[in-house]
């Protein structure tokens, strides 16, 4: 078993239907796909997840893991949420896991009713989640899919408090807080598991992991033609350091921006992120600014960075670093997750952006998420960092774009 001593344990206290609120970098796709092989009775798996963990293959790369180290091959399917609700009806007699349960909380929802049938008609299911929820109305429909209500109504009804709001001339009545909490707390105790990250105390200080994407379309033509529109304007590519940046720029900014977003969306913890180019940055501010976190900034322009004072407490954050800016001379410590969103050609500024964060006395475990667009510059860029190497842009230049 490719277990660690603690997610052994949580995963010998579980039952075969069972929620897994366990902290970010915990290892809960890990420990799901044994919870399944300790539960199944040769039924295949049913992976439920993001639309971008499938785009990258996450999960394939969890599951390929486990059947090289047990010798086993795994029956499975992997499914995006944003599809369930189309397709649910089409899994019956399943071992069910859904990643990112929290994206299945509303019980009206399209997506909540679908995963309240797919459950259903499962054999045994397991939830993944770091973030489940901040009030018991967040928990609802994860009750509900352990049929411990038939429906929302209900819920309400045994549970909420409800006070007259007047607005205006019309009078509506607003959930201001929940009764019975104690047999609430006992069912939620009763399916699930809740664990920090700092429980795992024998996971490695530090875990990297690299996040694939495919090239885009426009990669390919600004390579093949060395012209190309961006932003309305066109840019003719008619030098080496123009061409390799704007190839850069474009390996796939959608698909960086939509998995970090559901990244984002995911955890509470503190997160940096060092990127290369402005455009980069106004791209995740763009979406950043849409959630509820505190943002810092280290660039050429700006410098922000919480207090030590702030350190002690802060959560729930996200710092944007240019990695020129921020590979030397202060401290990000506080993070639990760093993402590479753009690697840099230098080792050593690697190297210092690293230690930046991964530092004697600095957060209890970190991962490292590294994007790598498939053929593209990006993938040799990597290749050199690996090889504690700078990037040689000329000879790849010369080589690889003819």
């Amino acid at each position: 078993m490719i277990l660690y001593s603690t997610q052994e344990k949580v995963l010998n206290e579980a039952k075969p239907s069972h929620f897994f609120a366990l902290g970010t970098s915990s290892g809960k796709s890990l420990i799901s796909i044994y919870h399944y092989l300790k539960h199944r009775n040769n039924e295949p798996l049913l992976i439920v997840c993001p639309p971008t963990k499938k785009k990258s293959n996450e999960w394939d790369y969890e599951i390929k893991k486990v059947e090289e180290h047990e010798n086993i091959e795994i029956e499975y399917e992997i499914i995006a949420s944003s599809m369930l609700a189309k397709e649910y009806q089409n899994y019956k007699n399943y071992f069910v896991i859904l990643d990112e349960a929290h994206y299945f909380m509303n019980p009206t929802s399209n997506r909540g009713k679908a995963a309240q049938k797919l459950c259903k008609a499962s054999t045994n299911f397991s939830m993944l989640s770091a973030t489940p929820g901040e009030n018991w109305e967040k928990f609802m429909n994860y009750l509900i899919i352990f049929d411990f209500y038939k429906n929302k109504t209900e819920f309400l009804k045994k549970h909420a408090i409800y006070e007259t709001k007047h607005f205006g001339g019309r009078s509506i009545k607003q959930i201001v807080d929940f009764q019975k909490t104690y047999l609430l707390e006992r069912l939620w105790q009763n399916i699930s598991t809740m664990k920090e990250t700092s429980y795992f105390v024998d996971l490695p200080q530090v875990t990297e992991r690299f996040v694939e994407f495919n090239k885009s379309t426009l990669y390919t033509k600004a390579e093949k033609d060395r012209v190309i529109k961006v932003d309305g304007e066109q840019v003719i590519l008619d030098s080496p350091p123009k061409l390799a940046a704007t190839l850069r720029y474009l390996t796939n900014q959608k698909a960086k921006v939509d998995y970090t977003k559901e990244l984002l969306e995911s955890t509470n913890d503190n997160v940096v992120i060092f990127y290369q180019f402005t455009k980069e940055k106004n791209n995740l501010l763009q979406m950043i600014n849409k959630l509820d976190k505190k943002i810092y900034e280290v660039s050429g322009q700006t410098f922000e960075l919480p207090t030590q004072e702030e350190r002690l407490t802060l959560t729930n954050s996200v710092t944007l670093v240019q990695i020129q800016a921020g590979s030397a001379a202060i401290e990000l410590k506080y993070a639990s997750q760093v993402i590479y969103y753009c690697p840099t050609y230098s080792y050593t500024q690697y190297q210092q952006s690293r230690g930046r964060c991964i530092r004697h006395g600095g957060h209890d475990r970190v991962e490292i998420i590294k994007f790598k667009t498939k053929g593209t510059i990006e993938t040799q860029v990597w290749k050199a960092l690996e090889l504690k190497q700078d990037f040689d842009e000329k000879l790849y230049l010369l080589e690889e774009v003819k």
